[in-house]
């Protein structure tokens, strides 16, 4: 039996899927459609049945939703949005990884990624604005 923590999070195969959905911009899409765009510039592609088989589950968890399309297909779109499923899988990655703490994800990011000069520029003006945001708040 899944617990409801798997349910809420993606596989690596599932969030590829998602990431098509996601791109579609709320058309509705069939699982051929799907597959053609999943195999875009990949040198392994996915079988036709293996789309099918995930957006059944992505359905099933709540990722996606169904209506009936143009003969027999289903239409497939996204029921819950990029940045809620971001928000979540990053919560659970902080929460799994870091005991909760997501500064210590920070020092990590920061640290050990290659982040250009212009990126950490980026980066601090986005804090700085936050904390200015705070100020104004209290």
């Amino acid at each position: 039996m899944a617990t409801r923590k798997s349910t809420e999070l993606l596989t690596k195969l599932e969030l590829s899927v998602m990431r098509v959905i996601w791109d579609s911009q709320g058309d509705p899409m069939t699982v051929r459609e799907v597959t053609e765009l999943i195999n875009r510039g990949q040198t392994k592609a996915l079988a036709y049945n293996t789309v099918q088989t995930v957006l059944t589950i992505l359905r099933d968890k709540g990722f996606v939703k169904t209506k009936r399309g143009p003969s027999r297909a289903h239409l497939f779109m996204a029921k819950k949005e990029r940045g809620q499923v971001s928000a979540k899988m990053i919560g659970d990655l902080v929460e799994r990884l870091f005991d909760g703490k997501v500064e210590p994800l920070l020092h990590h990011l920061v640290d050990d990624e290659a982040l250009s000069r212009t990126a950490l520029e980026d980066l601090r003006s986005f804090i700085e604005s936050k904390l200015d945001d705070g100020e104004e708040k209290q």
